[in-house]
């Protein structure tokens, strides 16, 4: 999710903004009782209701630019369809993260807003901002784009990684999450700056499991993937979103997780 956080059979930690989700193998929308309007794209089918008349042709705009983005950031397309939910309301998001987790309680926090894997996004409809999320601004295009594209960057994970929906991946959540962070441009001058300070006072994670914790968990993230994409190439970085356990990542990198943590914190000094 927009991230930033997600729950995972194999992870518990949340993120700020959103989520990329793990999912059952249900293949009916709990809101399929909802009168869904589809707007029909080359890639895409984007499902809304009416009180989204207003939002979804720029809903639309950022998923076609995002889905192009994200296609020139790895060389590679998305090779295929999904299709994007917009919930009018939180209610009705949740009854759908509850059918995707198979937990009849789960109650989502303010912050949860979006999340996505292979076949899908879902989006809390921006209309639904102001009263019923926190942290975000709906009059605000620039961030309901990077919230998009981040989830964009799951979905487009999901469709290359070996367990579409996120569900067995071990220790990655570093990884998935600052590929999304870096290929969504939400790693700014401000974000990394704030991570340099850590590394001057000596204040950062020794475990690539720490990078996805804490304050600053979407800086230390993205950054590390930034390194990787610097020193390794974007190839390299395509192929490690097939990865599914951080072994497998470190062993295609060649290098040990103490060495790499090293390396990256050098590069801020």
């Amino acid at each position: 999710m927009y991230q930033l956080g997600f729950f995972s059979r194999n992870f518990t930690c949340l993120s700020l903004l959103f989520i990329y989700t793990t999912f059952c193998s249900c293949a009916n929308t709990a809101s399929d009782s909802i009168k869904w309007r589809v707007l029909a794209g080359k890639n895409y089918s984007v499902h809304y209701t009416t009180a989204d008349n207003n939002r979804v042709s720029y809903v639309d705009s950022v998923l076609r630019s995002g889905i192009n983005n994200t296609a020139e950031f790895f060389h590679q397309p998305f090779p295929n369809k999904f299709d994007v939910y917009i919930f009018p309301d939180r209610t009705l998001l949740d009854k759908q993260w509850q059918k995707d987790w198979d937990d009849s309680g789960f109650h989502s926090e303010c912050w949860m807003i979006a999340s996505g894997v292979a076949h899908r996004l879902d989006l809390l409809s921006p209309n639904a901002w102001t009263k019923q999320a926190c942290d975000h601004n709906a009059n605000d295009a620039d961030e309901i784009r990077k919230v998009t594209w981040h989830e964009l960057t799951h979905v487009y994970q999901g469709q290359y990684n070996p367990d579409h929906t996120f569900n067995y991946i071990e220790k990655l959540d570093w990884l998935v999450e600052g590929v999304a962070t870096y290929a969504s441009g939400q790693l700014d001058e401000k974000r990394l700056q704030k991570i340099k300070q850590l590394v001057i006072e000596n204040k950062t994670p020794a475990t690539l499991d720490n990078f996805w914790k804490g304050q600053e968990k979407y800086g230390l993230s993205g950054s590390m993937v930034a390194f990787i994409d610097k020193k390794y190439g974007r190839n390299k970085l395509f192929e490690l979103l097939k990865q599914t356990n951080k072994e497998a990542a470190l062993k295609l990198l060649d290098i040990s997780e103490t060495q790499l943590i090293d390396d990256w914190r050098k590069s801020f000094l």
